[in-house]
């Protein structure tokens, strides 16, 4: 099997990745935390994966977790003799290696991809995320899902907390394997650098070499990533294949859908753009042509005469325009202050920009005013009216189910009520009875 791998810092001011190979195991972790916290996290969980798993063995889904687990509660130890500790964190990234089955498994953000160019097909990990949900159920193209604002907001990761909570990893098995299937296992770095069309584009491309196209996946990243950017990539070959299966648990996605998934995202942004208000181009301005100086004339007026009229001229016009300022300057102050009151109003109410509105909601009343305030207009827009729609499908559910729970338990009231009134008639009737014997 031919590896490589790399880990640049970006623009970051510092890497908090990590990256391990073994007999038995491939991985990625990415830190988050700052203050070297993330560092931390990421290079503990790391080494402590590589120690378990340096060599070959026979596993499962369920030792993989248990493996995950008992690191995740060493990392929570820390916290007793380090307590500033608290809430660091790092994703998860595994290619777990055995005699009969491999085992790819993820916790978090950091992906893994398998290209199989010899069928025109790849799979990968789907991110654990609000957007990663997104993509997965086709709500918004994949492509889309690389520069949406919210896109860092994960929902599962390996964090060092006093409660002790666990993350589960989600895991599946590989069966089958030829030679020629690449790996590429990632931070969220190179995700920012390399779209899925781009990646599918490179590794099949057969005029560039194993080497070469590690190469060139590298410098894209280093020359458009901001965040760390840290990738293993590993091609099968004759010796490392194999087949126990059918992928079964693989849900490949064809290089043709992936192209389409690309061709989607271009045209939905040209459909925004074209809806977008355009700003007003001025109109070009006409260079004026400077006029010749006139001569001057032959004899000059006297000096002192000119000083003359000026210091005869009376004084009066000056004192009639002090009179009339004031009377101008106030509709002036009015039309002013109108203009500053209706300013602040829609300061409060319209976000001066769409992405920043758009990753500020919280809720559906935030998504609503989102929608007001931008309209079709809005880049996000569609995302803003299906998260509202879905709201509504999920409160509508919600009322029948509680409606159906009231008329159950009216029912069930009625009944016991029907119950206690006929209790009530036979006892009325024993005592008649009763009554009658004694007469």
């Amino acid at each position: 099997m031919k590896i490589h791998n790399f880990s640049q810092q970006g623009k970051r001011s510092n890497n908090e990745d990590s990256l391990g190979t073994s007999a038995g195991l491939l991985t990625v972790c990415d830190g988050m935390g700052g203050h070297n916290f993330g560092e931390r996290a990421s290079a503990f969980v790391k080494e402590a994966m590589l120690k378990a798993f340096a060599e070959p063995q026979q596993l499962n889904k369920l030792e993989i977790q248990q493996h995950l687990n008992q690191v995740q509660q060493d990392l929570n130890q820390l916290l007793v003799k380090e307590p500033e500790l608290e809430k660091m964190g790092t994703t998860f990234t595994g290619v777990f290696i055995t005699p009969d089955v491999w085992y790819a498994a993820h916790i978090g953000d950091s992906r893994i991809y398998l290209f199989r160019p010899s069928e025109q097909k790849l799979w990968h990990t789907w991110d654990h995320s609000l957007v990663g949900e997104l993509m997965r159920t086709k709500e918004i193209t994949v492509e889309a899902g690389r520069f949406h604002p919210m896109s860092n907001r994960i929902s599962k990761a390996i964090i060092a907390q006093k409660d002790g909570k666990i993350a589960n990893a989600s895991v599946v098995k590989i069966d089958e394997l030829k030679k020629g299937d690449i790996f590429l296992l990632c931070s969220d770095g190179v995700v920012e650098a390399w779209g899925d069309w781009e990646l599918v584009q490179l590794f099949s491309d057969e005029s560039l070499s194993f080497e070469q196209k590690c190469r060139k996946l590298a410098q894209q990243c280093n020359a458009k990533s901001k965040d760390n950017n840290t990738a293993i990539i590993a091609e099968i070959e004759e010796g490392d294949a194999f087949r126990n299966g059918n992928n079964e648990e693989l849900e490949w996605t064809t290089f043709e859908d992936v192209k389409a998934d690309y061709d989607q995202y271009v045209k939905d942004s040209e459909e925004v753009k074209e809806t977008s208000p355009k700003p007003e181009t001025p109109e070009p301005k006409t260079p004026e042509i400077p006029k010749p100086e006139t001569p001057a004339p032959s004899e000059p007026k006297p000096q002192p005469i000119i000083a003359q009229q000026r210091a005869t001229k009376p004084t009066i016009q000056p004192a009639k325009a002090e009179k009339k300022q004031p009377k101008r300057l106030i509709p002036l102050l009015v039309v002013l202050l109108i203009i500053v009151i209706v300013a602040l109003l829609l300061k409060g109410r319209k976000p001066k920009d769409d992405d920043s509105a758009f990753s500020g909601c919280k809720n559906v009343k935030d998504y609503r005013e989102y929608v007001s305030s931008f309209g079709k207009g809005g880049k996000h827009y569609k995302e803003a009216v299906q998260f509202i729609d879905k709201y509504v499908s999920d409160s509508t559910i919600k009322a029948n189910s509680n409606a159906e729970k009231e008329a159950k338990a009216d029912e069930q009231s009625k009944q016991e009520t029907n119950e206690s009134a006929t209790h009530d008639e036979q006892n009325n009737s024993s005592q008649e009875s009763i009554k009658t014997e004694l007469l």
